[in-house]
């Protein structure tokens, strides 16, 4: 699994001419010229904006929504709740290239095509079946110790849920941004499809046209794809520690 990490990694340090002549071996002479080039020549400054932007907002939307949405089936027992859970956690097993048709004509109705809101839509109601599917298992496990607290504090319901549920939810938050936001960030598909204006390509649509443009110069796109993981990496290391705690049961505090 690490070596093509490598390939890639050593490749971003070569020149063209060197990965033709000897593309799984070390360089003979390492550069940084690939980085410089991809970041200015292919506006990866712009790109990686576009990508943050699209990434954090859909999120945060999707992060809300699902959480709200968690909350409201935990707290409300009843055979609708259970039912109107079921058929959002359903959503889990929808295929984001099947919905692409009638999302497209959605979108198009509402007059956002090449819209970055348009994309934070699409983006956002994809990610909630997940985040319900995860957030509301985390919420059940919550300490009733805590929830009986907040009660007797005079705690009311959007009060118990924006101080005890969600701040306790977040390791499963964590855990929903990792898996949901790196599927976000690498999406292809959705920036392709939804949005036209070269100013407003992602990163993966931008290491597209950069192939296109510079003949496939593999040096500048692995020098990409370097740039491209660093924010999915450091996400990563910066909320591990939610995120394995997001796979098991709290503890009372």
């Amino acid at each position: 699994m690490a070596y093509p990490l490598v390939i890639i990694l050593i490749t971003s340090f070569k020149s063209n001419e060197e990965v033709v002549q000897n593309p799984t071996g070390l360089p003979d002479t390492w550069t940084l010229d690939n980085y410089a080039t991809t970041w200015v020549d292919g506006n990866f400054a712009q790109l990686f904006g576009n990508s943050l932007l699209l990434t954090l907002s859909s999120m945060t939307l999707a992060t809300f929504a699902a959480s709200l949405a968690s909350y409201a089936v935990v707290t409300r027992f009843s055979r609708v709740s259970s039912i109107i859970y079921l058929l959002i956690a359903t959503g889990i097993f929808l295929p984001l290239q099947l919905a692409v048709i009638p999302q497209f004509k959605v979108v198009r109705d509402l007059g956002l095509i090449d819209s970055y809101l348009g994309v934070i839509a699409v983006y956002a109601a994809t990610s909630i079946p997940f985040g319900v599917f995860l957030i509301a298992a985390f919420m059940r496990q919550m300490p009733q110790e805590i929830v009986e607290a907040g009660v007797l504090d005079g705690a009311g319901y959007f009060r118990m849920y924006w101080s005890v549920y969600l701040p306790l939810s977040r390791p499963a938050i964590a855990t929903f941004w990792v898996l949901q936001g790196v599927q976000i960030w690498n999406d292809y598909l959705v920036p392709l499809l939804f949005l036209s204006d070269p100013s407003k390509r992602t990163l993966t649509t931008g290491i597209l046209v950069f192939k296109q443009q510079y003949l496939a110069d593999w040096g500048n796109i692995m020098a990409g794809v370097v740039i491209m993981s660093i924010p999915v990496v450091a996400l990563f290391m910066f909320a591990q520690r939610y995120f394995i705690n997001g796979l098991y049961a709290g503890a009372v505090k």
